[in-house]
């Protein structure tokens, strides 16, 4: 997304709620119990509706330290898995500049990672805490890992991929346990993290040198890797970026980072035959792609990275964003280029060969290419920049616009991929959002982080899935400490099936 402040997609998805949806009692746009705030997004389709579970500002028990846990402002990238217990536990990162917010848990100021318990039934919020209290960085010369106190920057877009992203059951290599991955926005130096969720190593973040430098939008696990760990990311650089893959290989002993296969790969980038730069004044055809062997980045800077992919015919894109592997065919691969408002914003499919051998190439098609004629049910106008997405259990995208134009209220999107029909669902509340003054909070908003939560707080008639919106307004200081920053809130959108 737009990083205003510097420079989802897999969740753990495990049975069904076994009393129907979460939150039953709450009628369609209701306010959660946590918060006093309404949803700040609207419907535009009949059967969709919102809860507003927690706002920027918003108390939630009291710190380690002393003092009240405040949502802080900024939301991004999402994840969550059941607890067993009644309970889920929602994991959301805020994508703060490195000089923003006060010093959280890991002991910097900047960007850094909620970590929350939400009652599946009422969606009160139990419990709030930070998830990061220690950071590992790469020291290139040693080959090992450090801690670190420098603060992180603008943590974007997230992954908390299920299956066997990081652990392979059948020959017992990997890591059996959460790993949450997110990535600074920082153009053109933005590192990875993994973020261990459980076990021994829960609660530290580990660089992720082997996958580069860039501005990272997203970093996305293949859930089904087997022994291999394949990582999709894409580069959202202004104004072109590139789109990467890393392969490694899962292991059975070493760093935890590394038994999860995501250290000592290689990278590869995205080669797109019908264009060298992702054209503005035409739709491309669909055309074979290949993978472009980097090797190893792990001592490369960001400015090197981005040298070395354009010497090797690496595809300039315009400004990738999010990205999600199809949950039905595990040879795509989806993500946004959001260009500019009044240029096309894309959504493409990488079909590879064999996702196992990744490196074989495949083809690359746009399924939506931004043109004026393609204007969503429920919407006014064609869409505008694309960003993040997810896929839902029956292979439906669903997207989220980031057009940051005063006067525009972003929407969510459904895109059906096979009969090619595309549908507003939402837009931000037309009485808060789309100005600044006379009862407006602002008029540059955005919503992001959309994952699947169906399994979790949905039922067999009604899809689920977990947002954050951003609200991009100076947040008044709280308790004296300027901690919140900017507004934002998370929400939980559910759709009736028919």
């Amino acid at each position: 997304m737009r990083n205003l402040l510097g420079g989802g997609l897999c969740t753990a998805l495990l049975a069904f709620s076994p009393a129907g949806s979460a939150g039953d009692s709450l009628a369609p746009g209701a306010t959660g119990p946590s918060t006093t705030t309404a949803p700040y997004l609207k419907p535009l389709q009949p059967g969709v509706s919102f809860v507003s579970i927690l706002t920027a500002g918003d108390a939630v028990g009291a710190k380690p330290e002393g003092g009240p846990w405040r949502m802080v402002g900024v939301p991004d990238g999402l994840g969550a898995f059941d607890n067993g217990d009644g309970t889920i536990t929602v994991l959301m990162d805020h994508e703060l500049k490195p000089d923003a917010g006060v010093a959280r848990a890991h002991g910097a100021v900047g960007a850094f990672i909620s970590k929350l318990v939400i009652d599946k039934a009422t969606l009160r919020v139990v419990s709030a805490a930070d998830l990061i209290r220690g950071v590992k960085v790469y020291n290139v010369q040693t080959g090992g890992y450090e801690s670190s106190t420098a603060p992180l920057a603008n943590l974007c877009s997230a992954d908390l991929a299920g299956g066997s992203a990081f652990y392979d059951a059948e020959s017992k290599l990997g890591h059996d346990g959460r790993i949450f991955l997110s990535g600074e926005e920082n153009m053109p130096e933005g590192r990875p993290f993994a973020h261990f969720v459980t076990g021994a190593e829960a609660g530290n973040s580990y660089e992720l040198a082997f996958l580069g430098n860039m501005a990272f939008e997203n970093l996305v696990a293949h859930p089904r890797a087997g022994r291999r760990t394949i990582v999709a990311m894409m580069d959202d650089s202004h104004p072109l970026g590139q789109v990467y893959f890393y392969v490694g290989e899962k292991q059975a002993a070493g760093e935890a980072v590394e038994k999860a296969g995501l250290a000592h790969g290689r990278l590869y980038g995205l080669k797109f035959d019908a264009a060298p730069v992702e054209p503005t004044d035409r739709t491309p055809e669909p055309a074979r792609f290949s993978l472009v062997d980097l090797g190893d980045v792990s001592k490369l800077s960001g400015k090197e990275l981005d040298a070395l992919s354009k010497a090797q015919g690496v595809t300039d894109f315009q400004r990738p964003e999010d990205g999600a592997w199809h949950t039905l065919d595990p040879n795509r691969f989806y993500f946004n280029t959001t260009a500019a408002f009044d240029l096309p914003s894309r959504l493409w499919a990488a079909t590879f060969d064999d996702f196992a051998h990744p490196e074989r190439g495949g083809t690359l098609r746009p399924l939506l290419d931004g043109s004026d004629r393609l204007v969503p049910k429920g919407a006014s106008e064609r869409y505008h920049m694309l960003d993040n997405m997810t896929v839902a259990a029956d292979g439906q995208v669903f997207l989220q616009e980031d057009p940051g134009r005063p006067g525009y209220l972003p929407h969510i999107l459904q895109f059906d991929p096979k009969s090619g029909e595309l549908a507003a669902l939402a837009a931000f509340d037309g009485s808060l959002f789309g100005r600044r003054g006379d009862g407006g909070l602002t008029d540059d908003e955005e919503s992001s982080g959309i994952i699947d939560v169906t399994p979790l707080l949905g039922s067999p008639k009604q899809r689920a899935f977990l947002l954050s919106a951003q609200a991009h307004y100076k947040f008044a200081p709280q308790d004296g400490k300027d901690e919140i920053v900017q507004g934002g809130q998370l929400l939980l959108m559910r759709q009736d099936l028919p």
